[in-house]
């Protein structure tokens, strides 16, 4: 694992503000030199620890208002086989993420949909339709809100 410090920690929370912060906002924010600053986000990007950035789309004003989380049994209990399948899913273009789980559930799954009649379809025809899924419990999102700002996880206690 690579080193990291203060500073690097701040270069983290500042970019889970705003990704697209230049390198010279950047700079100038944590009391560097832009070469500097240039250098640890390198070395960050390359240990991992900085893997990308993303963009924030608002898929409701796309057409896909609706949010769902489900939660799937699997009939075998193969770790090799629930990450091919948590693989697969990933390819349906109405899911969002997958994790894999403990407790009654194996997997569960984000997803959007236009209305409860394309989440109903995507269900029965993309999920429930598999030999490997045992059972499927479906929730609705009514509302969900985001941390995006890393700032108050990121502290010094980080490091130890």
């Amino acid at each position: 694992m690579t080193s990291f410090d203060q500073t690097d920690l701040r270069i983290l929370a500042l970019l889970s503000k705003n990704a697209r912060m230049s390198n010279k906002e950047l700079a100038h924010s944590i009391s560097l030199s832009p070469s500097s600053t240039h250098e640890r986000l390198k070395r960050l990007q390359e240990s991992g620890l900085l893997a990308g950035a993303h963009a924030d789309v608002p898929l409701e004003q796309l057409g896909l208002p609706l949010k769902a989380l489900l939660f799937i049994q699997m009939s075998e209990h193969e770790k090799g086989k629930l990450s091919s399948f948590l693989q697969e899913i990933l390819k349906i273009p109405e899911v969002q993420a997958a994790w894999m789980i403990s407790g009654r559930f194996d997997t569960m799954v984000e997803l959007v949909a236009r209305d409860t009649n394309h989440l109903h379809l995507l269900v029965v025809e993309k999920f429930s339709s598999r030999e490997e899924v045992s059972r499927i419990e479906t929730s609705v999102v009514f509302e969900s809100i985001r941390r995006n700002d890393l700032s108050a996880t990121l502290t010094i206690e980080t490091l130890g």
